[in-house]
């Protein structure tokens, strides 16, 4: 596996006081920041809206960064304090924070009094906060921003303070969106995002509430239509049914009392006959007890996003949104299963489909021999994932070092893993290094685990990851997308019949007949290896790798010009191998950074350093070369050269060696084991 490059491709708080003199009805205003505060002077002349922030001031710990992506920030404080004179507030007013960069919880005062927190959204985005009649008093006031126990770098700025209640602060102007199919003119279930000129989601309210999802500048509607209601001024609205469909944009100057229809059609640009869009993990909060998404809120993200078989997963809990569907008005937009992440201490398992009266699996038990049997058992399930391995939680990593040979693929107990899939792409918990799961998968490929690869979002809330955005394409027949076969695609999960999408889609074709999870033969000399790589216009693929059980065979720039369907062909002949291989194409490009698809930032980062990316990939095909009609993996050939040279371990050595490095590390995990 290449580097990450290749595959995917103290400052001192300000003690001076600063005073700016500003006449209202509703207060006059002197502003102290703990930190370096900009010029802070009212922008506006709207009666009873106070400036006290005009810039941007990165809150953190002075000498320490989080993220290495814009080296020449300094921190301006470690928390924002903002002292003004004013009257005792009679009624409610309302406090207006733009925000980016918040992962953790930092909580909001005025004169000691909780008002609320920013939101846990690392988008860019303003927040407004209600503040309560009498929280505002006569004279000195003081506007704090508290920050966490943890590192946790964040912007803040502009902030602005209005007499007016919060509701009146999203009152003003109407946009009523449609969207539509522009082939078929039906509406669609999509998401709207909605920004100001500076791309920051902004607060808004929108109608009809029993047929959306709201959030902060996000809407999910049922079916393609909303009436937006905003203050005065100037927006970019984005309108996307996710990955396999266009994105609209509309730029839009509204003025007081302005009502404007906007209609925007969406083309279906990436091509995914036979293949079903799946999302096998996610949560609500209703079931799983946090992030935000009620199970109402999640049918209609699911179907929004365009997923095609959505599979319930809340922690230790069957959840059906079958009913949902009803109730919604979503029946026929997609296809649910019942499944359950069981949440351990030592990893997360996600199970599906689940029949009803199945009894919940004992989340209490740590020994996988007797846990990951259990789940097996579960009345109705057919597969089992491993979830983010990479993942920390409850001070185990499933493929942290105690357990896992990231080299050999071997677990350290010497089990096999037990399960059907592998998460390598989990949108909503990425790595920093991409290909550090792959790596992983690859070593258990060599060391005989037939396990395949999937991505999914893993997402709880509504906006803040985005449901789908790790996607998996399961070959099965998808003319309906109410009635998913079933059978078909729980054999396709076995079968390894899978396409790995964030943002991208590859594919692989071998001697012009074998796909994904196929055996295929070796008729000749040469083995002719196609790999095709699909996205929408909003995505891009600048590089393509062909891999041999898991090493680099080839690889190849692309220039993609942001073309719909299909980015690129890349053919490669490859000299037919002298043992069994599996075959692997990977295809990456520049991370989406867009508001209406903007990819996470890693969840538990190991380096400050963040480049993202977008990703597809394919499964094994298993490339019969030795002619025996069956697949051996590395650590099969490594076996027989032990048989083969018994007890000289230099034979042995040099005979792997010949084969390449996969069957020579597993030679070595077996000397290792043997005592030699």
């Amino acid at each position: 596996m290449k580097s990450p490059t290749r595959f995917p491709a103290g400052v001192p708080w300000c003690l001076a006081l600063r005073r700016i003199a500003a006449t209202s009805a509703f207060l006059s205003i002197a502003v102290l920041c703990a930190g370096f505060l900009k010029a802070a002077l009212p922008s506006t002349q709207e009666p009873g809206l106070l400036l006290l922030e005009k810039g941007t001031l990165h809150l953190g710990i002075p000498g320490r960064a989080e993220w290495e992506d814009s080296p020449a920030r300094t921190v301006d404080a470690e928390r924002g304090e903002w002292r003004f004179t004013a009257h005792a507030n009679a009624g409610e007013a309302t406090l207006r924070i733009r925000q980016a960069g918040v992962k953790l919880t930092w909580p909001v005062f005025v004169n000691g009094r909780k008002i609320g927190t920013l939101q846990r959204d690392e988008a860019a985005m303003e927040t407004l906060f209600a503040v309560p009649m009498g929280a505002l008093k006569e004279g000195e006031n003081v506007l704090t921003i508290n920050a966490p126990p943890s590192l946790d770098d964040i912007d803040v700025g502009p902030v602005w303070l209005s007499d007016a209640p919060l509701s009146a602060n999203l009152l003003g102007a109407e946009i009523e969106v449609v969207v539509t199919d522009a082939d078929t003119r039906a509406a669609l279930p999509c998401r709207l995002t909605l920004t100001n000129e500076a791309g920051a989601l902004v607060p808004l309210r929108a109608a009809p509430a029993q047929d959306l999802a709201v959030r902060t500048g996000v809407v999910y509607t049922r079916a393609g239509r909303a009436r937006l209601t905003v203050p005065p001024g100037g927006y970019v609205l984005y309108a996307g049914r996710g990955f396999e469909w266009s994105v609209g944009r509309r730029e839009l100057q509204l003025e007081r009392g302005s009502s404007v229809v906007v209609e925007m059609p969406l083309t279906r640009e990436v091509p995914t006959e036979g293949w079903v869009a799946a999302d096998s993990h996610i949560h609500t909060l209703t079931h799983s007890g946090h992030g935000d998404a009620t199970m109402e809120e999640r049918a209609l993200t699911i179907a929004g996003e365009g997923i095609e078989l959505a599979i319930a997963t809340d922690h230790n809990h069957h959840t059906d949104y079958a009913p949902v569907l009803e109730q919604t008005g979503l029946a026929g937009r997609f296809t649910p299963v019942v499944g359950n992440e069981i949440t351990t201490k030592r990893g997360h398992f996600n199970a599906f489909p689940i029949l009803p009266g199945a009894a919940l699996v004992d989340a209490k038990e740590e020994d996988w021999s007797r846990l990951l049997p259990a789940i097996r058992a579960t009345h109705g399930v057919q597969v089992i994932t491993l979830n983010h391995p990479r993942d920390l939680h409850s001070g185990f990593v499933p493929f942290g070092e105690p357990q896992f040979d990231a080299r050999s693929g071997a677990l350290r107990s010497g089990d096999t893993l037990g399960v059907d899939a592998i998460e390598v792409i989990t949108s909503g918990a990425l790595q920093s290094d991409i290909a550090l799961l792959y790596r992983d998968w690859f070593a258990l490929l060599n060391h005989g685990e037939r396990v395949a690869a999937v991505a999914s979002s893993d997402t709880h809330d509504v906006s803040r990851f985005i449901l789908g955005q790790g996607r998996t394409y399961v070959a099965a027949r998808d003319d309906d997308p109410a009635h998913i076969p079933l059978a078909e695609a729980w054999q396709s999960y076995k079968q390894g019949r899978l396409l790995v999408s964030m943002g991208l889609l590859a594919n692989i074709r071998v001697n012009q007949r074998f796909g994904v999870g196929d055996l295929a033969s070796c008729e000749g000399a040469v083995l002719r290896v196609a790999a095709t790589v699909l996205g929408p216009s909003w995505t891009r693929a600048d590089h393509v790798a062909l891999y041999a059980n898991g090493e680099l065979l080839r690889e190849q720039s692309l220039a993609d010009d942001g073309r719909a369907g299909v980015k690129a062909m890349v053919e490669w002949d490859i000299p037919r191998p002298a043992h069994d291989v599996f075959l692997v194409v990977v295809a990456t490009g520049p991370g989406v950074t867009a508001p209406y698809w903007e990819i996470p930032r890693p969840y538990q980062p190991s380096t400050p350093r963040f480049s993202p990316r977008v990703l597809g990939s394919t499964n094994p095909v298993w490339v019969d070369c030795d002619g025996d009609g069956k697949f051996q993996c590395a650590l099969d050939y490594a076996r027989t050269i032990v048989g083969r040279n018994e007890g000289d371990a230099q034979a042995q050595r040099a005979e792997a060696a010949a084969y390449g490095a996969p069957v020579a590390l597993q030679l070595e995990a077996l000397l290792q084991k043997a005592g030699r």
